[in-house]
């Protein structure tokens, strides 16, 4: 049995939103809490593989190939791996350098001739981060990194979401199609009723022309639902990187044209913190975060750098080895306001940055609430189109019994099967659609299996 979903944290949205003010340190934000009366069930009653509740092989097969190939989930992984490596550039940028070094110098005077000297050996150079700017640096890219793979996470629990939409679109169109054609053939059974009547004399001209056109009417929708059918087939193998024999092998017969129904559960309510977990939410706290790095490293560029360095080797004339020790303190002075503007950008790369989560906060809740609704009001539309559905099959057994009676024309009969076919169509639609927003409450929620790939990179 259906139930609906209920989203009582709205109340807690200030809390929520307060805990976005602060411009970088959110991690110490305080986390709110839902009452107890307001969770009967938490979100782990939630499957985190929630398109095997369909109980459908087909969308099983779809979504573990779609995981594995998808071009855009590929394209996001080796932009991890590059994020990654410039944190490690960053992360070595506090370690001294050291390399080889060779000088060679040939001159001339009137005083000594021509004279020749060299050196070669290490040379080692080293910035001591005195006040913190490498460090700073450092954790901007490691900010950057896990801003980056919660953009992986992000797009993963997206991808999952197309392939179950236009799966359950497909069969939906394949569905329509049945019933169409089912309506035509019945409707055809009707039109020959009546042309023997015609025969008869029983019946006028009129009626047949009637049932003849509403014959064409209804098999007008079937090139209609199976564009729609090939077109979410061209969608799921552009997701699956696939070609056509590849996802009809996954999608099976196309004679399948059940629709898949979601086992549901009862959810009375959503912890508002759970919205910060969201990969999308995560992604832009991340990228405050290093927003605030990066502030505090032009901050630090104010002040002195210390770069110590050393040179040892050989040089020519000498048996024993040589070093020289330097030492290189630089501070900005006079830069014509390059370091305040600087300083002034990275200010308003934070701002920016706050405003980013602060906005993708209040965009998960809106999508949440609104999945919630939209899943609420399609219970209740697909509830009544049910009973709808079951009326107009006995309105059709009526009409067909009264004809045979000869108490009602043949045109009640039709009319009752339009109605039929109408409200069947409608029903198709209604379920389909509950469908969908259950796919969309799992998607809103950021709910999908655990994933390390970008961790191991």
């Amino acid at each position: 049995m259906m139930k609906r979903l209920s989203l009582v944290s709205l109340a807690l949205l200030p809390v929520l939103l307060g805990c976005s003010s602060p411009a970088q340190d959110t991690s110490s934000l305080p986390a709110p809490k839902a009452k107890p009366q307001e969770r009967v069930s938490t979100l782990s009653t939630l499957a985190t593989r929630w398109w095997e509740g369909f109980n459908d092989p087909a969308l099983n097969g779809l979504m573990e190939s779609a995981l594995r190939n998808n071009l855009d989930l590929t394209t996001a992984i080796e932009r991890v791996r590059e994020v990654r490596a410039q944190r490690r550039l960053a992360s070595a940028q506090r370690y001294p350098n050291i390399g080889l070094a060779a000088n060679y110098d040939r001159s001339r005077t009137a005083l000594n001739g021509t004279s020749e000297d060299y050196l070669y050996g290490l040379d080692l150079s080293w910035e001591l981060d005195l006040f913190g700017r490498l460090k700073a640096l450092r954790n901007e890219a490691d900010a950057q990194l896990k801003a980056s793979q919660q953009d992986y996470l992000s797009l993963r629990i997206s991808v999952m979401a197309e392939v179950a939409t236009n799966y359950l679109q497909y069969r939906q169109a394949l569905r329509v199609e049945q019933i169409a054609t089912e309506a035509s053939n019945t409707q055809m059974q009707t039109a020959e009723v009546t042309r023997a009547r015609l025969e008869q004399g029983t019946v006028n001209r009129l009626d047949l022309e009637r049932i003849e056109s509403q014959v064409a009417i209804t098999q007008a929708e079937v090139p209609v639902a199976r564009q729609q059918a090939e077109t979410a087939r061209y969608n799921l193998a552009y997701l699956l990187a696939s070609d056509q024999s590849g996802v009809d092998r996954l999608l099976g017969a196309r004679g399948m044209a059940a629709m898949p129904s979601p086992t549901l559960i009862s959810l009375s309510s959503v912890p508002v913190e759970v919205l910060r977990e969201r990969p999308d939410v995560r992604a832009t706290e991340q990228r405050l975060q290093a927003a605030g790095e990066f502030l505090t490293a032009e901050k630090a560029a104010r002040y002195p750098q210390l770069t110590l360095g050393l040179l040892s080797g050989f040089e020519q004339g000498t048996s024993a080895p040589t070093w020289a020790l330097s030492s290189q303190l630089v501070m900005p002075l006079f830069d014509f306001g390059r370091t305040s503007s600087r300083i002034e950008a990275g200010d308003a790369r934070r701002e920016q940055a706050r405003l980013a989560y602060k906005s993708s906060l209040l965009q998960a809740l809106r999508e949440v609430h609104t999945a919630f609704l939209s899943y609420n009001q399609g219970i209740e539309r697909q509830g009544n189109l049910d009973n709808a559905t079951a009326s107009a099959v006995r309105a059709v057994d009526l009409a067909k019994q009264q004809y045979a009676a000869g108490t009602v024309s043949m045109l009640e009969v039709l009319d009752a099967e339009r109605s039929l076919f109408d409200v069947q169509r409608s029903q198709v639609q209604a379920k389909t659609d509950v469908a969908l927003r259950w796919v969309e409450i799992n998607r809103t929620l950021g709910i999908a299996p655990p994933d390390t790939t970008v961790e191991m990179l």
